[in-house]
């Protein structure tokens, strides 16, 4: 029973992350880098150089399988889903 209780706190906490990079990504038309997204949500790790942004890009690879984001591979940024009208 405690296992679902932590289970439960970690997917809300997910889910909230989840929300505030497609929320930051909605404020930015343009899109931002991985590394951006790391430091206006405060992701970044104390590891090194290569590993610092793991956190951001575990969850921007997560947000863009389920098609949440998208990957702009011309500008080399993730930006929000645009609305469809």
């Amino acid at each position: 029973m405690r296992d679902f209780i932590q289970l439960e706190r970690a997917q809300l906490g997910l889910q909230y992350i989840e929300d505030a990079v497609v929320g930051l990504l909605g404020n930015h038309p343009d899109g931002l880098p991985s590394a951006n997204v790391a430091d206006a949500l405060g992701l970044r790790t104390d590891l090194d150089s290569n590993h610092r942004d793991m956190i951001a890009d575990g969850v921007l690879a997560l947000l863009q399988k389920t098609g949440r984001i998208v990957w702009d591979d011309a500008g080399q940024v993730f930006r929000g889903r645009t609305p469809r009208t």
